[in-house]
């Protein structure tokens, strides 16, 4: 009988999964609202609040430890019974640059940690004996936490699971984690709280560590500038790779090729002109972009600036209303109908968030500056555009079609992928920076509607690039 299930069709299997993904989805709903308020209401007291400190830590850890534990057996049955959970192991350059950006920034989560629990300690003398100890467990658990992840991820990126029920309870225990990671880490960020090592005085830090005035200087700003967005970059791919475990009940009704990129349209010279386009659109961004924080204040700069992004968002919408021209106009393809994955969900949210964003920005900006509201005019369909190509483009049919516009498209999705991977490596980097200099956060209430969307707006890029991918090898 087990061996048997494995071969029910597709919409047998979603029939028998749907209870329990509702289910599953409300009983997330409920935890997650249960923990949400406490962490709000606690999370915007000040770090020298002994009981503020001791409920959202308190709630933190014991979630992070559940979690933990569930990775382990979850871990150790997948190994000793890998046919019970398993349908098929595969392998395609999605999963792997998953694992690998969530590997650097598990990494890199990790040296903050160690460097937070190095200045605690060296300067526990300036807070309170319990406080220190309440801190210094949620960075020990932290870390643990961290490993675990990374040490799943590798070993079960690769899987496609079979419709066992316990599957979504450890997809669920792994996301409502790694949301309240990310949920107090955003709700720290946006409050502006002060913290008792980092914030205080500067000679008084390098009087407890011994370290130079220099060393705790570089040491602050590259914790205040990055710490953050990393931990949040980290946490939002943890969610989606927890929530990409799926039983394998209902597939794409056409297959794609997961072996790599198949360039079965390039010669020399073309691949040349494409990767021309790929670094003239991308390259100078990348470089200017930490001036334009750095030098914030600076008109030409800034003017260099919106004059670069305002080309690099036009040529991108050139080539997604090209690519919807050859999808809908040219080829003339019909879409076939498959329920949203996780993946897909997770990038219509992320969706919701730019455009808000955008819209608010449209709203406060429009008598400030040209330039950026023709960014904002050019940005807004292009995201609509974007999603609508992605959503279904992996649904059509483009076997037997005209196939220098197939090629075209491929052309044309590969530089938009690139250009999303840019777009989201300077937004998660340099996104809050940017932020704060930016007019509509004078005004209160949109600061911290801003600040609360600013991790969905780089997580849109990086999920854009990676169904960019999937949908270049559903053409190749």
């Amino acid at each position: 009988m087990g061996t048997a299930s494995r071969f029910l069709s597709p919409v047998e299997c979603a029939r028998g999964e749907e209870g329990g993904e509702i289910g599953s989805i409300l009983i997330m709903s409920i935890v997650l609202g249960t923990l949400v308020v406490p962490t709000v209401v606690y999370g915007q007291r000040p770090e020298s609040d002994l009981d503020a400190v001791n409920i959202v830590n308190g709630i933190n850890v014991t979630v992070r430890l559940l979690a933990a534990v569930t990775l382990v057996v979850a871990f150790t049955a997948i190994r000793y019974n890998m046919q019970e959970w398993v349908n098929y192991k595969s392998s395609n350059m999605i999963i792997k640059t998953k694992l690998v950006f969530i590997w650097i920034f598990g990494f890199a989560k990790m040296v903050f940690i160690v460097i937070e629990v190095v200045f605690y300690l060296k300067c526990r003398y300036l807070i309170s004996l319990e406080l220190t100890e309440i801190i210094i467990t949620d960075c020990f658990t932290s870390i643990i936490f961290v490993i675990l992840q990374l040490v799943f991820f590798q070993y079960v990126a690769h899987y496609t699971f079979t419709t066992k029920p316990i599957i979504k309870y450890v997809s669920s225990v792994i996301a409502i984690a790694n949301f309240m990671d990310f949920f107090i880490a955003l709700t720290l960020s946006v409050n502006e709280n002060k913290d008792l090592i980092f914030d205080r005085n500067r000679t008084d830090i390098e009087n407890c560590t011994g370290y130079s005035l220099k060393a705790v200087n570089n040491i602050m700003f590259i914790t205040e500038a990055f710490k953050a967005p990393i931990a949040l970059q980290f946490s939002a791919l943890a969610i989606a790779l927890a929530f990409s475990m799926k039983p394998d009940a209902v597939k794409s009704s056409s297959q794609c090729n997961i072996l790599g990129l198949n360039f079965l349209w390039t010669s020399p010279k073309r691949l040349g002109k494409i990767i021309t386009i790929i670094v003239l659109m991308n390259v100078p961004l990348l470089v200017c972009a930490p001036f334009n924080i750095l030098n914030s204040e600076s008109e030409i700069q800034s003017r260099i600036w919106l004059s670069l992004v305002l080309a690099q968002k036009t040529a991108a919408l050139i080539c997604i209303l090209y690519i919807n021209y050859l999808m809908f106009k040219k080829l003339k393809l019909t879409v076939k109908y498959v329920s949203i994955n996780a993946n897909e969900f997770m990038l219509l949210l992320s969706t919701i968030a730019v455009i808000s964003y955008m819209s608010i920005q449209a709203f406060y900006q429009s008598d400030v500056d040209g330039i950026l509201t023709s960014l904002i005019v050019i940005s807004l369909p292009s995201i609509l555009y974007q999603v609508i190509i992605i959503l279904f483009g992996r649904r059509m049919d483009l076997i037997g079609n005209d196939i220098s516009a197939v090629h075209s498209i491929q052309q044309l999705v590969l530089i938009l992928g690139c250009q999303n991977i840019a777009v989201w490596f300077n937004d998660f980097l340099y996104g809050v920076w940017d932020m704060l200099n930016d007019h509509i956060l004078r005004h209160g209430v949109f600061k911290y509607i801003a600040l609360m969307l600013y991790p969905l707006l780089a997580y849109y890029r990086f999920q854009s690039a990676m169904e960019l991918m999937e949908l270049y090898h559903h053409v190749s």
